[in-house]
């Protein structure tokens, strides 16, 4: 059975209203077996600022994403900037590294991962999100902020396993950059595809490694990614990318 992942990533508030029609689009071509996903920056406030409001994140809805990751645009070291950030949010932020100190709370609309297991024929899915360390937890500001960044590494690492032994076929959504997806790859033998983003690098065709896959878009909304994954006797990963 194939399963077709459209993506995206880096976005930086361009995503227009014919750009969102045709992702729709597309996505409703797919449909049912299809998956539709960012990897971070997509809104287009800076690292550490927050505007009025982030109109992309409502397109995105509307578009039919499942899930973004949180990147560093999304971002932000104290809860009220977070919070609103995210207000426009309604599709899943993927952060399974965002981690709050003392009694602080995170947005709702942020969690670690979440399970596809309503596909037919296609095995259940798990996708988690890491984000870039904007506040490691061993930094002086981790000491004043409301939020510290784990390794996204090590964090990747410990709950991919987690994921492979629970049965699922595991996909991060990151926003860490090409050189730490290898990195996160070659320390994380559990992931099966990483979609990532930070990199503002086109990956085409996917980077393999082992059996498993980087894939990503270059940035502002030039193009989106079309993977399909056959789950037959032996899993195989085709790729192309599609102008927006």
């Amino acid at each position: 059975m194939e399963l077709h992942i459209l993506h995206t990533n880096d976005m930086h508030n361009s995503l227009t209203a014919k750009k969102s029609a045709f992702i729709k689009d597309l996505r409703n071509h797919f449909a049912p077996n299809v998956l539709l996903f960012d990897a971070g920056d997509a809104v287009g406030a800076g690292n550490l600022g927050a505007r009025g409001a982030e109109p992309v994140l409502s397109m995105m809805a509307d578009c039919g994403y499942d899930a973004m990751a949180m990147g560093n645009r999304e971002s932000h070291p104290t809860r009220t900037a977070l919070a609103k950030k995210l207000k426009d949010a309604a599709v899943p932020v993927l952060s399974a590294n965002l981690r709050p100190r003392r009694e602080q709370k995170i947005p709702p609309i942020v969690t670690e991962y979440i399970i596809v297991d309503y596909i037919d024929g296609v095995p259940p899915i798990a996708v988690l999100g890491l984000a870039p360390s904007i506040t490691p937890p061993d930094t002086f500001w981790a000491k004043v902020t409301d939020y510290i960044y784990d390794d996204p590494i090590k964090t990747g690492s410990g709950l991919s396993k987690k994921l492979k032994e629970e049965g699922y076929y595991v996909i991060a959504l990151t926003h860490i950059g090409k050189d730490k997806d290898i990195e996160l790859l070659d320390a994380s033998p559990n992931i099966d595809l990483i979609i990532g983003g930070h990199s503002h690098l086109l990956i085409d065709p996917p980077l393999k490694i082992n059996n498993s896959y980087i894939a990503a878009t270059s940035s502002h909304a030039k193009e989106i990614g079309h993977l399909t994954i056959n789950f037959g006797d032996e899993i195989t990963v085709q790729n192309e990318v599609i102008p927006l």
